[in-house]
Protein backbone atom coordinates (compact mmCIF):
# COMPACT_ATOMS: atom_id res chain seq x y z
CA UNK A 1 0.00 0.00 0.00
CA UNK A 2 1.15 3.42 -0.87
CA UNK A 3 1.30 6.12 1.73
CA UNK A 4 -0.88 8.61 1.16
CA UNK A 5 0.85 12.50 0.67
CA UNK A 6 -0.11 14.97 3.44
CA UNK A 7 0.20 17.60 0.07
CA UNK A 8 -2.47 15.43 -1.25
CA UNK A 9 -4.90 16.47 2.10
CA UNK A 10 -3.86 19.36 2.38
CA UNK A 11 -4.99 20.75 -0.82
CA UNK A 12 -8.91 19.30 -0.33
CA UNK A 13 -8.98 20.81 3.04
CA UNK A 14 -7.35 24.48 1.61
CA UNK A 15 -9.86 24.69 -1.54
CA UNK A 16 -12.26 23.63 1.16
CA UNK A 17 -11.39 26.63 3.35
CA UNK A 18 -11.26 29.14 0.14
CA UNK A 19 -14.97 27.97 -1.00
CA UNK A 20 -16.08 28.55 2.61
CA UNK A 21 -14.17 31.97 2.84
CA UNK A 22 -15.91 33.26 -1.12
CA UNK A 23 -19.38 31.92 0.12
CA UNK A 24 -19.76 33.32 3.23
CA UNK A 25 -18.21 36.96 2.11
CA UNK A 26 -21.21 36.50 -0.74
CA UNK A 27 -23.93 35.46 1.22
CA UNK A 28 -22.73 38.62 3.94
CA UNK A 29 -23.80 41.21 0.99
CA UNK A 30 -26.68 39.49 0.14
CA UNK A 31 -28.23 38.90 3.98
CA UNK A 32 -26.50 42.95 4.02
CA UNK A 33 -29.53 44.10 1.80
CA UNK A 34 -32.43 42.61 4.20
CA UNK A 35 -34.40 45.72 5.84
CA UNK A 36 -33.78 44.71 9.31
CA UNK A 37 -36.40 47.30 10.27
CA UNK A 38 -38.84 44.87 9.42
CA UNK A 39 -40.87 42.68 11.31
CA UNK A 40 -39.25 39.51 12.40
CA UNK A 41 -41.00 37.17 10.79
CA UNK A 42 -40.20 38.76 7.84
CA UNK A 43 -36.59 39.27 8.70
CA UNK A 44 -36.45 35.67 9.26
CA UNK A 45 -38.26 34.19 6.18
CA UNK A 46 -36.25 36.39 3.99
CA UNK A 47 -33.11 35.22 5.43
CA UNK A 48 -34.43 31.70 5.34
CA UNK A 49 -34.98 32.11 1.50
CA UNK A 50 -31.18 33.51 1.39
CA UNK A 51 -29.76 30.33 3.34
CA UNK A 52 -31.48 27.94 1.48
CA UNK A 53 -30.22 29.20 -1.99
CA UNK A 54 -26.34 29.59 -0.59
CA UNK A 55 -26.29 26.69 1.45
CA UNK A 56 -27.85 24.28 -1.29
CA UNK A 57 -25.32 25.47 -3.86
CA UNK A 58 -22.28 25.72 -1.58
CA UNK A 59 -22.63 22.35 0.09
CA UNK A 60 -23.11 20.80 -3.73
CA UNK A 61 -19.93 22.37 -4.62
CA UNK A 62 -18.13 20.78 -1.84
CA UNK A 63 -19.76 17.67 -2.83
CA UNK A 64 -17.88 17.73 -5.88
CA UNK A 65 -14.61 18.74 -4.14
CA UNK A 66 -14.61 15.70 -1.81
CA UNK A 67 -16.41 13.56 -4.83
CA UNK A 68 -12.45 13.84 -6.55
CA UNK A 69 -10.76 13.83 -3.38
CA UNK A 70 -11.94 10.46 -2.23
CA UNK A 71 -11.68 8.88 -6.12
CA UNK A 72 -7.88 10.02 -6.51
CA UNK A 73 -7.40 8.49 -2.80
CA UNK A 74 -8.62 5.48 -3.87
CA UNK A 75 -6.45 5.39 -6.82
CA UNK A 76 -3.10 6.34 -4.77
CA UNK A 77 -3.95 3.68 -2.30
CA UNK A 78 -5.24 0.57 -4.39
CA UNK A 79 -4.02 2.03 -7.79
CA UNK A 80 -7.81 1.74 -9.06
CA UNK A 81 -9.98 5.37 -9.15
CA UNK A 82 -13.52 5.37 -8.95
CA UNK A 83 -16.48 6.75 -10.46
CA UNK A 84 -17.47 8.56 -7.24
CA UNK A 85 -21.04 10.48 -6.30
CA UNK A 86 -21.38 14.15 -4.85
CA UNK A 87 -23.50 13.01 -1.84
CA UNK A 88 -23.71 16.34 0.38
CA UNK A 89 -26.55 14.48 2.45
CA UNK A 90 -27.78 18.37 3.36
CA UNK A 91 -31.31 18.54 5.30
CA UNK A 92 -32.66 21.84 4.12
CA UNK A 93 -35.22 21.51 7.22
CA UNK A 94 -32.56 21.82 9.24
CA UNK A 95 -30.95 25.29 7.74
CA UNK A 96 -34.96 26.54 7.87
CA UNK A 97 -34.84 25.61 11.51
CA UNK A 98 -31.42 27.23 12.40
CA UNK A 99 -32.51 30.15 11.21
CA UNK A 100 -35.67 30.09 13.47
CA UNK A 101 -33.70 29.53 16.11
CA UNK A 102 -31.13 32.00 15.44
CA UNK A 103 -34.24 35.09 14.79
CA UNK A 104 -34.54 35.14 18.53
CA UNK A 105 -30.98 37.24 17.95
CA UNK A 106 -33.19 40.08 16.13
CA UNK A 107 -36.02 39.65 18.51
CA UNK A 108 -33.35 40.96 21.42
CA UNK A 109 -31.91 43.58 19.15
CA UNK A 110 -28.67 41.63 18.00
CA UNK A 111 -28.98 41.74 14.32
CA UNK A 112 -25.36 41.39 13.74
CA UNK A 113 -25.57 38.17 15.92
CA UNK A 114 -27.81 36.63 13.69
CA UNK A 115 -25.97 37.36 10.84
CA UNK A 116 -22.92 35.87 12.04
CA UNK A 117 -24.85 32.65 13.06
CA UNK A 118 -25.73 32.49 9.37
CA UNK A 119 -22.13 32.81 8.28
CA UNK A 120 -21.40 30.19 10.54
CA UNK A 121 -24.20 27.80 9.32
CA UNK A 122 -22.89 27.66 6.04
CA UNK A 123 -19.69 27.01 7.12
CA UNK A 124 -21.00 23.93 9.35
CA UNK A 125 -23.13 23.00 6.32
CA UNK A 126 -20.13 22.81 3.35
CA UNK A 127 -17.75 20.92 5.77
CA UNK A 128 -20.53 18.67 6.81
CA UNK A 129 -21.09 18.01 2.64
CA UNK A 130 -17.19 17.20 2.60
CA UNK A 131 -17.48 14.64 4.79
CA UNK A 132 -20.92 12.81 4.44
CA UNK A 133 -19.80 12.75 0.90
CA UNK A 134 -16.62 10.71 0.71
CA UNK A 135 -18.13 8.28 4.00
CA UNK A 136 -21.35 7.53 1.38
CA UNK A 137 -19.00 6.65 -1.29
CA UNK A 138 -17.02 4.63 1.43
CA UNK A 139 -20.58 2.72 1.84
CA UNK A 140 -21.08 2.10 -1.59
CA UNK A 141 -17.30 0.95 -2.06
CA UNK A 142 -17.43 -2.80 -2.76
CA UNK A 143 -14.18 -2.80 -1.12
CA UNK A 144 -15.78 -0.86 2.41
CA UNK A 145 -13.25 1.29 3.80
CA UNK A 146 -12.55 2.01 7.23
CA UNK A 147 -11.91 5.82 8.09
CA UNK A 148 -9.58 8.10 10.17
CA UNK A 149 -10.00 11.68 11.12
CA UNK A 150 -6.64 13.31 9.86
CA UNK A 151 -5.88 17.07 11.13
CA UNK A 152 -4.81 19.29 8.81
CA UNK A 153 -5.41 23.08 10.51
CA UNK A 154 -2.88 24.81 12.93
CA UNK A 155 -5.02 24.28 15.85
CA UNK A 156 -7.26 20.93 16.93
CA UNK A 157 -10.09 21.33 19.30
CA UNK A 158 -9.87 18.20 21.87
CA UNK A 159 -12.69 16.90 20.68
CA UNK A 160 -10.97 15.80 17.52
CA UNK A 161 -7.80 15.12 18.99
CA UNK A 162 -9.55 12.11 20.71
CA UNK A 163 -10.99 11.44 17.85
CA UNK A 164 -8.31 11.82 15.60
CA UNK A 165 -5.93 9.86 18.22
CA UNK A 166 -7.86 6.77 17.39
CA UNK A 167 -6.67 6.20 13.98
CA UNK A 168 -8.18 3.71 11.27
CA UNK A 169 -10.83 2.34 13.61
CA UNK A 170 -14.13 3.58 12.58
CA UNK A 171 -15.92 1.51 9.85
CA UNK A 172 -19.03 3.64 9.93
CA UNK A 173 -19.95 7.40 9.54
CA UNK A 174 -21.09 7.86 13.69
CA UNK A 175 -16.99 8.33 14.78
CA UNK A 176 -15.61 10.13 11.62
CA UNK A 177 -18.27 12.62 10.63
CA UNK A 178 -18.25 14.62 13.73
CA UNK A 179 -17.62 18.08 12.71
CA UNK A 180 -17.93 21.91 13.69
CA UNK A 181 -17.56 25.58 12.69
CA UNK A 182 -14.03 25.62 10.93
CA UNK A 183 -13.13 21.98 11.78
CA UNK A 184 -9.65 21.07 9.23
CA UNK A 185 -10.55 17.47 10.42
CA UNK A 186 -10.70 15.05 7.38
CA UNK A 187 -12.17 11.98 6.66
CA UNK A 188 -9.84 10.04 5.13
CA UNK A 189 -10.52 6.56 3.97
CA UNK A 190 -8.32 3.59 4.20
CA UNK A 191 -8.56 0.00 2.01
CA UNK A 192 -5.96 -1.67 4.38
CA UNK A 193 -2.52 -0.50 5.30
CA UNK A 194 -1.99 2.52 4.04
CA UNK A 195 -0.58 5.42 6.58
CA UNK A 196 -1.24 9.31 6.06
CA UNK A 197 2.44 11.03 5.85
CA UNK A 198 2.53 12.97 9.33
CA UNK A 199 -0.67 10.99 10.84
CA UNK A 200 0.54 9.34 14.27
CA UNK A 201 -1.89 8.85 16.42
CA UNK A 202 -0.23 7.65 19.03
CA UNK A 203 1.51 11.06 18.88
CA UNK A 204 -1.81 12.77 18.48
CA UNK A 205 -3.48 10.95 21.69
CA UNK A 206 -0.20 12.16 24.01
CA UNK A 207 -1.32 15.57 22.73
CA UNK A 208 -5.13 15.10 24.05
CA UNK A 209 -4.31 13.74 27.20
CA UNK A 210 -1.82 16.63 28.03
CA UNK A 211 -4.66 19.18 27.17
CA UNK A 212 -7.28 17.22 29.10
CA UNK A 213 -4.78 16.71 31.85
CA UNK A 214 -4.07 20.73 31.86
CA UNK A 215 -7.86 21.63 31.73
CA UNK A 216 -8.17 19.29 34.58
CA UNK A 217 -6.20 21.36 36.59
CA UNK A 218 -7.22 24.38 35.82
CA UNK A 219 -10.63 23.41 36.73
CA UNK A 220 -9.99 21.81 40.18
CA UNK A 221 -7.62 24.79 41.01
CA UNK A 222 -10.77 26.91 40.19
CA UNK A 223 -13.51 25.01 41.61
CA UNK A 224 -11.74 23.43 44.51
CA UNK A 225 -12.01 19.55 43.40
CA UNK A 226 -9.54 17.10 42.45
CA UNK A 227 -7.71 17.16 39.47
CA UNK A 228 -9.34 13.40 39.02
CA UNK A 229 -13.06 14.58 39.42
CA UNK A 230 -12.75 17.33 37.26
CA UNK A 231 -11.02 14.64 34.12
CA UNK A 232 -13.67 13.01 34.79
CA UNK A 233 -16.01 15.25 34.41
CA UNK A 234 -14.32 16.01 31.19
CA UNK A 235 -14.77 12.46 30.14
CA UNK A 236 -18.36 12.56 30.46
CA UNK A 237 -19.02 15.25 28.69
CA UNK A 238 -17.16 13.73 25.60
CA UNK A 239 -19.09 10.99 26.17
CA UNK A 240 -22.72 12.88 25.84
CA UNK A 241 -21.29 14.69 22.90
CA UNK A 242 -20.43 11.32 21.37
CA UNK A 243 -23.75 10.24 22.15
CA UNK A 244 -25.55 12.77 20.74
CA UNK A 245 -23.60 12.91 17.63
CA UNK A 246 -24.63 9.19 16.75
CA UNK A 247 -28.61 10.57 17.52
CA UNK A 248 -28.46 13.15 15.14
CA UNK A 249 -26.69 11.64 12.26
CA UNK A 250 -29.74 8.98 12.94
CA UNK A 251 -32.18 11.31 12.53
CA UNK A 252 -30.58 12.91 9.28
Amino acid sequence: MAEIPRAYIDRFTQAINQLSDESRAMLAEELAGIDMSQDVATIRDQAIEIMQKWCGGATDMVALLAAEFYSGLREIEIGEASTPLALSGRVPEATSESVRAFAQHVVDGDTQGFVDLCLERLDYEMRVSAANTVIENGRRDRRKPKYARVPTGAETCDFCLMLASRGYVYSSEVGASHTHNGCDCRVVPSWGGSKVEGYDPKAIKERWQDAIDTKAKERAERNGTTVAEERQQIMDRYKRAASNARARRKER
